[in-house]
């Protein structure tokens, strides 16, 4: 009996733990978004990253690579609808991406061919609702989130940077590619030394 009951007390308080460390609804994706996932204008790249306002967005894993909600002055700047649509975008006008599953909903007739959409790596979707993005002429066409005018079914952006925050892999190929080259440097000393 007393096995049993402290087990249950640890398997609480690791429940309790886990409800407050956790985000209530966590991405669906953990990984790098993808170039054809997003946009770039203005200096910032900006993904479409909910279909609801940004109490959706989970910013817990893409921070590392800069992601974060997009200021009230990016925002005076933020691109419509028709700028996510692009040859080569992650995710048709029907059907859905075949990475992410990413998918578009509530479409309208602006919707003419694939578009960057990015919610499954920053939210419990996997749809956005093109209809609802400023410029898409949908029927329930409503500012971004965090625009003057923003409904609770606003969709989401987000931003980073253009240049970009270097990904984890990328400072690791520079870390080995500089230990190779102090590894050379440090032999060729050594061999001019006993030669000398």
């Amino acid at each position: 009996m007393k096995k049993f009951l402290l087990s249950a007390a640890t398997g609480a308080l690791a429940l309790a733990a886990a409800s407050v460390t956790a985000p209530s609804q966590a991405a669906l994706l953990n990984a790098p978004v993808p170039t054809n996932a997003y946009i770039t204008l203005g200096g910032l790249n900006w993904a479409w990253a909910a279909p609801l306002d940004f109490n959706s967005v989970d910013l817990s894993y893409q921070s590392q690579f800069g992601w974060r909600l997009p200021t009230a002055q990016e925002l005076l700047n933020a691109p419509s609808a028709l700028d996510f649509l692009f040859a080569g975008a992650n995710t048709p006008a029907t059907g859905s991406d075949p990475v992410s599953g990413a998918n578009w909903q509530f479409t309208s007739a602006t919707l003419t061919g694939p578009a960057a959409l990015a919610a499954p790596y920053f939210s419990f979707y996997r749809h956005g609702d093109w209809g609802n993005g400023p410029g898409s002429a949908g029927a329930n066409v409503v500012p971004w989130a965090g625009q003057p005018g923003a409904q609770g079914f606003s969709e989401s952006l987000v931003v980073r940077v253009a240049s970009g925050v270097p990904e984890p892999s990328t400072w690791a190929m520079m870390l080995i590619g500089f230990a190779g080259l102090a590894l050379t440097f440090s032999r060729k000393a050594r061999r001019e030394a006993a030669a000398a």
